[in-house]
């Protein structure tokens, strides 16, 4: 995870999470990440959005998303933004 993108996973995977180990992140911190990113504008990217996409790509019965999921995860909010 050297890229931009994973350096800014894990920052956001461990905020406010002593447990983290930087590998997994959380729908509130994913939340933040989409807020503080400029991803989730109110309008076209909604908070709605956000946990739909963040629902949609995680495991079954999860409550965290790995980084490959969360690439998944902005691919999606990425159409939706930018379209």
């Amino acid at each position: 995870m050297a890229s931009e993108a994973g350096r800014t996973f894990q920052r956001f995977a461990v905020f406010g999470e002593s447990s983290s180990n930087g590998t997994e992140i959380n729908n509130k911190n994913f939340s933040k990440l989409c807020k503080d990113c400029g991803i989730m504008d109110g309008k076209t990217v909604t908070s709605t959005d956000v946990d739909i996409v963040f629902s949609k790509v995680k495991a079954k019965n999860a409550r965290t998303i790995t980084f490959q999921q969360f690439q998944e995860a902005m691919k999606e909010l990425g159409q939706k933004r930018f379209k």
